[in-house]
């Protein structure tokens, strides 16, 4: 569990995320998932399937779309939580980012080095 007094950790407004190999793992699982589950008896058989693709694995049950989500590529919080926005709120997508950096699934984009500045030119 989290505790209440730990400081969190803030991430800038371009700072990109990208699935780690652990995460990669686990779409691939909840992608089979969702196949065998189309051929069961509906939503009650859907959602024990979901609970037990999640459970091993230590997450939310709704983990999993976020994971599909950032498994497409790199996506910032803001891109995740325009496309979810049928699905999930923004406090609901940065939840489960913070979860899923927390477990290992997700893992922040570095950002490229800066390309050095050509001093100007002088025309004398």
């Amino acid at each position: 569990m989290k505790d209440e007094n730990s400081e969190r950790i803030r991430f800038g407004r371009a700072q990109k995320f990208k699935l780690s190999s652990k995460g990669n793992e686990a779409v691939s699982a909840y992608s089979l998932m969702v196949e065998k589950s189309r051929a069961g008896m509906g939503r009650a058989q859907f959602d024990a399937d979901r609970d037990s693709w999640s459970e091993p694995r230590g997450l939310s049950s709704e983990d999993g779309l976020f994971l599909v989500e950032f498994g497409l590529g790199e996506r910032t919080i803001s891109e995740v939580t325009r496309n979810l926005e049928d699905c999930a709120s923004a406090k609901e997508v940065k939840a489960a980012v913070e979860r899923l950096l927390g477990c290992g699934m997700l893992e922040p984009v570095s950002a490229p080095p800066a390309q050095p500045v050509a001093p100007p030119r002088r025309y004398w």
